[in-house]
């Protein structure tokens, strides 16, 4: 079945092989935010750090949360990480 919104792509990201990692200030490359939703944004956002920044659809100059909603609210969020082979 496939995942139609940003916020319900855990078990997706999980399925191929991605593992949830505890959230904290430090990230790595390659890691994937899944953002539960804030006001008006009701499909969530999910974001990959490139190893300075996070980045969608657009670069995130302001850090995990993509906009001003998001960073009032600071809704949850979920890290995954692929494991290194």
């Amino acid at each position: 079945m496939p995942t139609h919104y940003a916020k319900d792509y855990g078990l997706a990201l999980g399925a191929a092989g991605f593992v949830q990692v505890p959230a904290k200030d430090t990230y790595e490359a390659g890691d994937v935010a899944v953002i539960q939703p804030a006001t008006g944004h009701p499909t969530g956002h999910m974001a990959m750090y490139d190893g300075h920044q996070w980045v969608s659809d657009f670069k995130q100059l302001h850090g995990l949360y993509p906009g001003k909603t998001y960073r009032k609210e600071m809704p949850a969020f979920e890290i995954y990480r692929y494991p290194a082979q």
